[in-house]
């Protein structure tokens, strides 16, 4: 059902604003709107709150890996409120300590960088500053191929080039070239030399690589040290996500819209008639002086949307927010949705062994996740349509794809029955759309529009079925040509001039082959079944052709688990998104409204934390 709301008027002192927005944060039945010239107290708690969810994501290579069943840190409601001195010292330190590890794997990296330029030359018997060219040699370190060593070699004799080997390696010669002045290296070049540059301005290399060594060393050992610190503090304390969520909240406060003067704020929204109470008692309990008035909403407001069901009902309202909010004052299709949804999901799997599946995934899922919000609705929606598959696959015999001792029938073996069963319950799902519909517009006080819109489409459909069936072919005819008759005289009562009432009753009644294209479209649960269970199906044909020795026994496992897990995945996206289809399309159309916004009242979500209240429950 959908929940009756009141527009309230808040008029409160300055000082009170934010301990009054607090409260109703608290209490989170007040969705505030912004009335015009608002205003709101800033952002600086939104930036702080980015601030730790970066910390938070920069932190998790260092954090424990969550375990199978870890649940989210617990923290009370007083001490979610209270300023936490430590929390901000433990915060900053671990920024503090990964701005230093940044720091040292940078030096770590140059060092590390230096030491590889540095080493092929750590031999090198002259210090650096005497390699510099002088009036008599020019001095030339190189690197040559090691495939082009004996050439470049025979190249320098050649030339009357002297040439020091420094090291080598299995892919470089590492040399030093004497030259005179002038003399050109073109013939060296040719044999694979390449001149380089070493990265030092003086003294021996082979003191430079010793202190490098040592700075890389240091570097790491530090490194190391940080790196565990921080591993311990993101191990001991949650400091980060606590106050991500204090920020967070306090963010929703300082975007909270607001009328100021120089001694009272206005503060306007909506509240659910049945928590009115209850919010004014949140406001008591922190200021005496405030001013509440409350009112009906007026026709031409946009009012947002409460939806009020049970538990099992609840769980379903995502499919229909997901489409379109109901409009407020319109109707609340969800209890009606929700056992077709269920049921038809069910038809479309069609298979007890992935019906237990689900229920195996599922619950798992939610045991290691624990998802919120939207997502678990979807995690129960799926849950409960597990038991629908697992029934239905019974009653089809079906069982990962194999048919056993089928109850009804084999849609393997007798699609055309199973065709005619779809198109039955497509009738019964477009028939409940039209009773709603009936009821909406009895209640509504257009009892005629009920009879002409909606009573005759059930009269011609339902004669149209039973003229198919040969006892029954007489009243099919008779309750065909009624509702026909009725659609013909009165589907064009809204129109001027007899002719456009003529021609708007053959409009009406040629909508006959609409209904007959809906009902057809319900063969697509015929086709979703036979498509999970010849996939099924062929996977075990797969594995049973390999089953002749031990090694195609473990492979054929394998494709079992992979083949079976693969369709089963692939039977929930498609019969999610098919059952969907079904509802918006064939069933929603035939009487819903929607276009309504969401009610989201001001309220603390926390992501990274669960609240208790203060008995630690």
């Amino acid at each position: 059902m959908i929940v009756p709301m009141k527009f309230v008027t808040l008029v409160i002192l300055r000082d009170d604003r934010e301990q009054v927005l607090r409260a109703l944060q608290k209490q989170g039945n007040l969705m505030l709107c912004e009335p015009q010239d608002a205003t709101r107290a800033g952002a600086q708690a939104g930036a702080a709150m980015r601030r730790m969810e970066k910390l938070i994501a920069d932190i998790k290579p260092y954090a424990p890996k969550k375990k199978l069943f870890d649940e989210l840190p617990a923290e009370t409601e007083a001490a979610f409120e209270a300023h936490n001195a430590k929390a901000q010292e433990t915060a900053e330190k671990m920024e503090t300590l990964l701005s230093e590890i940044h720091e040292l794997k940078e030096r770590f990296q140059k060092e590390t960088a230096r030491l590889e330029q540095l080493s092929p030359w750590a031999n090198l018997s002259l210090p650096v500053e005497a390699l510099r060219d002088s009036a008599y040699a020019v001095y030339t370190p190189g690197t040559v191929p090691i495939k082009h060593a004996e050439s470049f070699l025979q190249a320098c004799a050649d030339a009357g080039i002297s040439c020091e080997t420094v090291s080598e390696t299995e892919t470089t010669l590492y040399v030093v070239v004497v030259s005179l002045p002038g003399q050109a290296l073109n013939e060296l070049s040719e044999n694979g030399f390449e001149k380089v540059l070493i990265p030092l301005e003086q003294g021996l290399v082979g003191d430079a690589v010793k202190q490098s060594k040592e700075a890389v060393r240091t570097a790491q050992e530090t490194l190391d040290k940080r790196q565990e610190e921080l591993r311990t503090l993101a191990s001991q304390s949650h400091a980060p996500q606590l106050l991500c969520e204090q920020y967070r909240a306090q963010s929703e406060l300082e975007d909270a819209p607001f009328i100021e003067t120089a001694q009272t704020v206005l503060l306007e929204g909506w509240v659910p008639a049945d928590e009115l109470e209850n919010a004014e008692k949140a406001i008591k309990s922190v200021t005496a002086v405030y001013d509440l008035s409350a009112r009906d909403p007026l026709p031409d407001e946009d009012v947002p949307t409460k939806l009020h069901n049970n538990k099992t009902v609840s769980q379903f309202e995502g499919i229909t927010n997901m489409f379109s909010v109901p409009k407020y004052g319109g109707y609340d299709p969800n209890a009606v949705m929700a056992p077709w949804y269920w049921v038809i999901f069910g038809m479309m799997m069609g298979d007890a062994g992935y019906g237990l599946m689900m229920v195996v995934l599922i619950l798992l899922f939610k045991k290691i996740l624990k998802p919120k919000g939207e997502t678990a609705k979807l995690a129960n929606v799926l849950l409960y349509s597990s038991i629908t598959t697992i029934l239905c696959g019974v009653l089809f015999g079906s069982y990962f794809g194999e048919t056993w001792h089928p109850i009804l029938f084999s849609p393997l073996d007798d699609p055309v029955r199973m065709l005619i069963l779809t198109m039955v319950l497509g009738v019964a799902h477009i028939f409940t759309g039209l009773i709603v519909q009936i009821i909406n517009s009895v209640k509504a006080g257009h009892w005629l529009d009920a009879i002409f819109d909606q009573v005759s489409w059930i009269l011609v459909i339902s004669g149209l079925g039973l003229f198919f069936i040969k006892p029954a072919r007489t009243v099919g005819i008779v309750l065909a040509v009624l509702g026909a008759v009725i659609i013909l005289f009165t589907a064009g009562r809204a129109k001027k001039g007899v002719v456009g009432k003529i021609t708007g009753g053959l409009v009406g009644l040629y909508g006959v082959t609409s209904y007959l294209s809906d009902i057809l479209s319900y063969s697509r649960i015929l086709a979703l079944s036979l498509a999970t269970g010849v996939v099924g199906m062929v996977m075990n044909m797969l594995a049973g052709m390999i089953q002749g020795s031990v090694i195609g026994f473990i492979f054929s496992l394998v494709i079992y688990i992979v083949g079976h897990v693969f369709n089963l995945v692939l039977g929930l996206l498609s019969a999610y998104v098919h059952d969907c289809r079904l509802q918006y399309i064939e069933f929603y159309g035939k009487f819903y409204e929607g276009s309504g916004q969401l009610f989201r009242p001001l309220s603390i979500n926390p992501k990274y934390i669960q609240i208790k209240d203060n008995g630690g429950k």
